[in-house]
């Protein structure tokens, strides 16, 4: 049996199943909360909510930024302002509509075609800055399985498994990062030996084709323009720790000590959770539960403080979606651009 047919033929049934079993898991952690706990965490929500804000808003300066770069000679024809409101109205489309990325930079392409930017170039900087935000999250997601492999975890046989398999995924992240920097086009070259073996026919001609896209355009950028490769790589990983200081105010203002080596923990274990649910508009239930088991991961164990961590995310993430719907009106009406046709 094809195993990936049979996903894409029971896609919706599968996903109900997991949003079942994820929903029972959460509802079991909320049964223990101790609401004494919880009523005395809730009364510092209200100051809470403006510094995880804050640092989201800073997370999308510096993304911005390195799109911005990608760009090239080409920004001059938009300004950084009206980037910062297409690339925010793609990446809230990316979170809650199924399809992701392909409607929200969709969306970043036509707008920006619009403004009469060369369409080769326009493409490959979305794609660049796409796959930068990936490197990106793959170099902080090494350093943070090497952070918890030594810090975090213990001696019994479940810290062994769990020891196992972030070191898996810290060897793949780093060969990942290898392969798409090397001139050679190892990466693209893999995705197409891939495909040629058995269990791998989800993967088509257009994947490689792709893949050698986005091989060559890193390897491109890496090369020739090596100052401007290192900023916006640094600004797209700056996107993942300004996420992680979300979960360090959150918890700082709790009264947990953490150090912000944690929270970064926290942070790209709960988008590696995201990314497995992307599926599910707005990652519903599996971002709450990567939350748990991230902050149990760093021994944070109150349910209480779990559930004023998953309220803030969620706070701020209707704050930016609201803010979205903004931006679309505003670019709507001052450039005749139609978003949603």
């Amino acid at each position: 049996m094809n195993i990936y047919k049979f996903i894409k033929k029971n896609q919706k049934f599968l996903v109900a199943i997991l949003l079942i079993i994820v929903f029972i898991l959460i509802g079991k952690f909320v049964a223990t909360i101790d609401f004494v706990k919880l009523k005395m965490y809730m009364q510092e929500m209200p100051a809470m909510i403006g510094g995880v804000i804050l640092a989201s808003f800073l997370g999308y300066i510096s993304s911005t930024f390195a799109w911005w770069i990608c760009l090239g000679k080409e920004t001059k024809k938009t300004s950084y302002i009206e980037l910062f409101a297409i690339k925010h109205i793609g990446e809230m489309l990316t979170i809650f509509n199924p399809t992701g990325i392909i409607v929200g930079d969709g969306l970043k392409a036509s707008y920006i075609f619009q403004k009469g930017i060369d369409k080769k170039e326009g493409l490959s900087s979305i794609l660049l800055s796409r796959a930068l935000i990936f490197l990106s999250g793959i170099f902080l997601l090494i350093i943070t399985t090497v952070y918890i492999t030594i810090d975090k975890i213990g001696h019994d046989q479940t810290s062994a498994y769990i020891l196992i398999g972030v070191i898996t995924i810290g060897f793949i992240a780093a060969l990942l990062s290898v392969l798409s920097l090397h001139e050679k086009l190892y990466l693209g070259k893999m995705i197409e030996k891939l495909k040629s073996k058995k269990g791998f026919s989800f993967i088509t001609d257009k994947s490689v084709v792709s893949a050698y896209e986005v091989n060559q355009l890193l390897s491109n950028f890496f090369r020739s323009k090596g100052g401007s490769f290192i900023a916006a790589f640094l600004l797209s990983a700056a996107q993942w720790l300004f996420g992680a200081l979300e979960f360090y105010i959150i918890l700082q203002m709790l009264g947990i000590p953490i150090v912000f080596a944690d929270a970064v923990a926290v942070e790209m274990g709960v988008i590696f959770f995201k990314t497995i649910g992307a599926v599910i508009p707005g990652q519903i239930g599996i971002e709450e539960y990567g939350n748990k088991v991230m902050l149990d991961t760093i021994g944070v164990t109150g349910n209480e403080i779990w559930l004023v961590v998953t309220l803030m995310r969620r706070s701020r993430q209707l704050f930016w979606l609201g803010m979205a719907g903004i931006f679309s009106i505003i670019i709507s009406k001052k450039t005749q651009f139609k978003l949603f046709k």
